[in-house]
């Protein structure tokens, strides 16, 4: 759902909510009648099932009036509001995705998927957001997902392994996907099962160990980048060169 329309349906309830004990206590009020009693029938005529049994008094016959009609008001305005965010779909927010998961997403094309949102994929993400590209986020983690979530990111709770995700991720439209998972057996299904989804897309790969460079590249991973052999040849190359490191922002030197 949107949010302004999850706002619209959480305002239409409350109000709705004090419709019907306020009109309860008046009932109760106007024609002498038990709280409990009153609260039935103000129910019975909110949802229109019937009507308090006659005789009323005159003014418990207007107060009638007046709840089934502003009963009536509200209970059109939430069921337009629920439709409004089914029929809209431009933003999720919803408990209850794929395999319980949790879901905060606009619908995509053109985006990058970031599978796995460890401290790489958190730099890859970071990266991303100050090139102003789009992108999704794909964690099993609830407490990251909702992190996300909370932060206002796309992210979707699940499975990066399983098509069912991908699709909803948008991998059909998506114009790229980033592999940060633990393991590289992971990493190197991901990316078939990416290849097979959107053979278009532009694939790239975290690997752990060197021998699964190449099965990567193999299987359609068009980068793949061996995060300890860069830092390493990083920090060589800063070791060695002290004078010039003072340019790399990665490095921290000490003064």
């Amino acid at each position: 759902m949107a949010d302004a329309n999850i706002k619209n349906l959480v305002f239409g309830m409350l109000l709705l909510v004090i419709l019907i004990f306020g009109g309860a206590y008046l009932f109760s009020f106007i024609e002498g009648v038990n709280l409990f009693d009153s609260l039935y029938s103000i129910f019975l005529v909110v949802t229109t099932v019937e009507s308090p049994e006659n005789p009323l008094t005159f003014n418990g016959r207007v107060l009638i009036m007046v709840v089934l009609a502003f009963g009536m008001g509200l209970m059109f305005y939430i069921a337009i509001s629920i439709a409004s965010a089914v029929i809209e779909g431009n933003t999720t927010l919803l408990l209850g995705g794929i395999k319980g998961g949790l879901v905060r997403m606009k619908k995509e094309k053109n985006h990058t998927i970031v599978c796995g949102y460890g401290k790489l994929g958190k730099y890859v993400c970071s990266i991303l957001k100050e090139k102003k590209q789009k992108y999704i986020v794909i964690d099993k983690d609830s407490d990251k997902c909702t992190n996300l979530v909370s932060s206002g990111e796309s992210v979707l709770q699940g499975d990066a392994l399983d098509p069912r995700v991908l699709k909803k991720a948008g991998v059909e439209k998506a114009r790229g996907l980033i592999g940060t998972l633990g393991e590289d057996s992971e990493n190197i299904y991901l990316i078939m099962t990416a290849t097979d989804l959107n053979p278009n897309l532009d694939l790239a790969a975290k690997a752990e160990e060197e021998h699964a460079v190449e099965r990567l590249h193999k299987v359609g991973a068009k980068i793949v980048v061996l995060p300890q052999v860069v830092g390493g040849k990083q920090l060589a190359n800063a070791f060695l060169e002290l004078e010039k490191s003072e340019d790399l922002e990665t490095i921290s030197k000490k003064k």
